[in-house]
């Protein structure tokens, strides 16, 4: 039985499979920019590959965000926030825009239909944000720049992916244990089961018989496992069996936790 086809998709459009050509022949990159909205005229739409504009645009933001589709790593996300204060209108089709890198001229890269919506401003009774989110697909190996605003909105998961980061860095991570087997200069001593720290965002305290051992000296960060978390750390100088020593993990900040 085949598969039912989607109400709600979105397409590259041949204006964007041209550019992605333009892009490879010319040995630059797709730069992906903003988010186009518009209502349609409220008239139902079908994504097709000929679309070279809006039906109708009535606002147009820049990209917040972007993710990969969990169930297809293929599949880049795009995501913008309508903010409280914009509104006033419908929303029945989404583009994104994007132009040949070094040039101005933009195109409607890709376009899809969105189930109809009323973005309400305060002022219609109700303080509202709406998130968007556009699946596009490229058609090449064009190397594609999505511009991501620094003054952007986060997701929802972006937002759960930075609470969980914050906490994680605001925990210290501490052990004592006592050296089984020796270990030579160049070796790796094995953090106790539990430890782990992320280099840029740890902090890492060693200590030997009491006496503080310095970073670059006795010893540095080894290289992250395939999660980006490092268990060991590279000695720079021979620790004999029978060591003490003790190990406090902490992050950079001090930022408090974050609630939803």
């Amino acid at each position: 039985m085949s598969e039912e086809a989607p109400t709600y998709y979105a397409v590259l459009t041949d204006a964007g499979a041209e550019l992605e050509a333009q892009a490879l022949a010319e040995g630059k990159a797709v730069v992906l920019t903003h988010l186009a909205v518009g209502d349609a005229n409220l008239q139902t739409v079908t994504p097709h590959p000929a679309v070279t504009e809006l039906v109708h645009e009535v606002h147009r933001r820049p990209i917040d965000a972007r993710s990969r589709d969990a169930a297809d790593p293929k599949i880049t996300l795009l995501h913008c926030t309508l903010p409280a204060d914009v509104g006033g209108f419908w929303v029945q089709e989404i583009g994104v825009v994007g132009h040949l890198e070094g040039s101005e001229a933009d195109v409607l890269y890709a376009y899809a239909n969105h189930a109809r919506y009323y973005k309400m401003l305060p002022q219609d009774g109700q303080t509202v944000t709406h998130e968007i989110t556009i699946p596009i697909v490229q058609s090449t190996d064009a190397r594609i720049t999505i511009v991501v605003a620094d003054e952007g909105y986060a997701t929802r998961q972006e937002y759960r992916a930075l609470s969980a980061l914050v906490q994680d860095l605001r925990t210290v991570q501490r052990a004592t244990w006592t050296l089984e087997t020796a270990i030579e200069e160049g070796g790796a001593l094995v953090l106790p089961a539990g430890l782990a720290y992320v280099p840029g965002l740890h902090v890492v305290s060693l200590s030997w018989d009491g006496i503080a051992c310095h970073e670059g000296s006795q010893f540095t960060e080894a290289i992250p496992d395939e999660d980006g978390k490092c268990r060991s750390l590279t000695m720079l100088c021979p620790l004999p069996i029978g060591s003490d020593l003790e190990i406090v993990i902490h992050g950079h900040s001090a930022a408090p936790a974050i609630h939803e």
